[in-house]
């Protein structure tokens, strides 16, 4: 039996029950053949999706998952002597009974036990993840650090790692202050500017591979590695994990002191499908929905082709209506617009996940697929950005992200989201283009490499002693002008540093002018926050233009004072469809482009440009007697979409802002977000005066609370 006929043999029940022997003895072979390992570990995966069907041949396929190394697929009572004390060896101290790790899980955690620095490369299958919790779980460390790509999986985190809040605190706001033992779940964003971390002992950085990530958003990518910086000079053990990458820099491993460990070790299948047909992409896509019947994700290039997506497969009425997810729908008419799809999807089973969307909504779509509640989920790349879902299936919709093709390496990562361990053996991915062709990336360090392609605004914020020769030249003329403090260029984080001394320049050439325009303090005027606006449009944001739905810096502006007297987002929602040349086109458009503005530039752009001008403008007027200004209470008000900052971090939370401001007097007048933690986990949600879903939200959020 050849591999082609025994992949089809392993589908075919009938089949199978008439060649069970048959199938083991040829599976045994490829086992035995070293030349053969990834087609056993597929055949061996592909029988235990049907391992009833084995009848009394089970024990003989117990022994071939063993062979394999897939020992958590085992059932232990069944085992024999020998295969008991293989699958004993596999499991980690203080995790419970019924957990045990797979063979290369197991040899990464003894490397990190022992003390090792390991960067893990790996299908999105592995259990990266778990690796992480057993090490915490040996309380061998007190401080432990975890750095994730995304606001979202702060929360996801967060959740997973309750379970250890006996022992360890665990942090994910700038507010939080530590105890005795820690566990900080941050962004790169965060892990830098965090100024109360106490010794850390053991560091992760998950979605390692956007340490070289540049041309895709430099800010972020200097972050990250800026946080990786600190982090080591800190003195922690790390562990860096993330999708199958082809190699490192040559010398990282030596250098850094670590173990680089390339694995395509899965635990599940991935099974390919182009999709037959003729006619358009969506009439296809909607023949194809009508015909699965499991929990499926639908990738697409864009937040509007979601929309589109999911517009059609309402108008197909492919789901029936879910009506337990009613008052979801319901409270996002209210609170967005009654038309907008994102609502109107969720009583038809299917969930809408994009980055524009409030995180406790997008938290809340990811909470139901993974409940069952929807089967459809229509996503961009940001869900596949390590956010863990309970998928059988994946459609790749479209072969792009925004205008760009998608390269194999993110193709990979997407078509890893079919199928979970413990849930499906095999995933199915259909496919509407071919895939790219097959070419993993070479990931750069930037901090070891220091090439011309690094910027010098991570460059800045490394120590003389760590720069190469070539660096160490290219930051002399930072060290050595006398225009900005070399502080101030550190402390305006991920800016140019050559962009920062040019607007220091332009104040300089009428300094008292700058002074009387910019030496506001607590809240400025419409003139004063319009000129700070312009500084940062002409001096900072360089080719990055048109980010975030904003063209202009009085459009930026103008916006801004929206949110000042227009606080609730339904209202401003409601002026994007307002009649006019600039109107939004249908509900859908007017609520992205408020949301779109509210994390893109007020949560985010924002805040940090203000900071850099505050910091810049003190250290030019401040040495000359001149008045500055102080933009801290300003900023933070930005930030927090004029709430209040308990408000905002309770977003990430599950709790929407206008549920947060409904609960604000029940938390206390408070700044401290400790403080309304306990609160909030004090409160008898039933007795509220919230409806079934804001209560709902509320008691999901306290369940994860210490």
């Amino acid at each position: 039996m050849n591999i082609a006929n025994l992949r089809i043999t392993l589908q075919s029940p009938d089949l199978l029950r008439l060649q069970a022997f048959e199938v083991l003895q040829n599976i045994a072979r490829l086992v035995a053949d070293p030349d053969q390992e990834l087609i056993a570990h597929e055949m061996v995966l592909r029988a235990m999706e049907h391992r009833k069907h084995f009848g009394s041949y089970q024990h003989v396929l117990d022994s071939l998952v063993r062979a394999v190394g897939l020992f958590p697929y085992l059932e232990p009572d069944e085992l024999s002597f020998k295969d008991a004390v293989a699958y004993e060896f596999h499991r980690p101290v203080n995790m419970g009974e019924d957990f045990v790790f797979h063979r290369e899980q197991a040899e990464i955690y003894r490397r990190l036990i022992g003390g090792d620095n390991v960067i893990l490369s790996a299908p999105t299958s592995f259990g990266k993840s778990k690796i992480i919790d057993a090490i915490i779980a040996t309380n061998q460390f007190h401080n432990i650090v975890i750095v994730v790509p995304t606001l979202a999986l702060i929360d996801e985190t967060r959740r997973r790692l309750a379970q250890f809040s006996d022992h360890y605190k665990i942090i994910t706001h700038l507010s939080q202050t530590p105890s005795t033992s820690n566990i900080f779940v941050f962004t790169a964003e965060r892990a830098v500017v965090y100024d109360q971390y106490p010794a850390i002992e053991f560091f992760v950085i998950d979605e390692f591979y956007k340490l070289n990530a540049m041309a895709e958003d430099e800010t972020r990518t200097v972050a990250l590695n800026q946080a990786f910086y600190k982090l080591r000079k800190l003195g922690g053990q790390f562990y860096l994990l993330g999708p199958n990458i082809q190699c490192i820099p040559d010398g990282i491993e030596a250098a850094f002191r670590c173990y680089f460990y390339p694995t395509s070790f899965t635990t599940v299948v991935s099974e390919q499908t182009m999709v037959p047909g003729k006619g358009n992409d969506i009439g296809r896509l909607i023949d194809l929905c009508r015909d699965l019947d499991e929990p499926t994700l639908i990738f697409c290039k864009s937040p509007a082709r979601v929309n589109e997506v999911a517009h059609a497969l309402l108008a197909s009425e492919v789901c029936l209506e879910s009506h337990e997810l009613k008052p979801a729908a319901e409270w996002t008419g209210r609170n967005y617009h009654p038309d907008w799809v994102f609502g109107k999807s969720l009583v038809h089973g299917i969930g809408i996940h994009h980055g524009k969307l409030p995180r406790s909504l997008a938290q809340y779509v990811v909470r139901m697929f993974n409940d069952l509640k929807l089967q459809f989920l229509i996503c961009t790349s940001t869900l596949i950005e390590g956010v863990n879902t309970k998928a059988k299936n994946v459609i790749v919709f479209d072969n792009k992200i925004a205008r760009e093709q998608i390269d194999f390496f993110t193709f990979n990562n997407i078509r890893g989201r079919s199928g979970r361990m413990f849930e499906h053996f095999i995933g199915h991915v259909y496919l509407f283009n071919a895939p790219p062709a097959e070419h993993l990336p070479f990931v750069d360090f930037p901090l070891f490499t220091q090439n011309l392609e690094t910027p010098d605004s991570l460059l800045v914020q490394m120590e003389n002693e760590d720069l190469s020769p070539s660096s160490h030249s290219r930051m002399q003329k930072y060290q050595e002008q006398n225009i900005l403090p070399l502080s101030v260029l550190r402390e305006n984080s991920s800016i140019d540093p050559d962009a920062q001394i040019r607007l220091a320049q332009h104040l300089l050439s009428t300094p008292r002018k700058w002074s009387s325009v910019l030496s506001w303090s607590r809240f400025p005027s419409s003139q004063q926050l319009e000129a700070v606006c312009d500084l940062i449009w002409s001096f900072l944001i360089n080719e990055t233009r048109s980010r975030g739905g904003v063209y202009s810096a009085r459009q930026l502006a103008f916006r801004i004072w929206q949110i000042v007297y227009h606080p609730e987002t339904a209202e401003r929602i409601k002026q994007e469809l307002a009649p006019g040349q600039y109107a939004a086109k249908t509900p859908d458009e007017a609520v992205e482009r408020v949301l779109e503005f509210e994390r893109t530039w007020a949560s985010f752009e924002l805040p940090r440009y203000l900071t850099a001008i505050s910091n810049i403008q003190r250290a030019v007027f401040e040495p000359q007697g001149l008045p500055f200004g102080d933009y801290s209470n300003f900023i933070l008000q930005v930030e927090c979409l004029f709430t209040t900052p308990v408000i905002a971090a309770l977003d990430e939370y599950g709790i929407p802002r206008q549920v947060g401001v409904k609960i604000a007097n029940l938390l206390g007048e408070t700044e401290n977000l400790d403080s309304a933690l306990l609160k909030l986990k004090a409160l008898n949600v039933k007795t509220l005066a919230l409806d079934d879903f804001e209560k709902e939200l509320l008691a999901d959020a306290k369940e994860f609370l210490p």
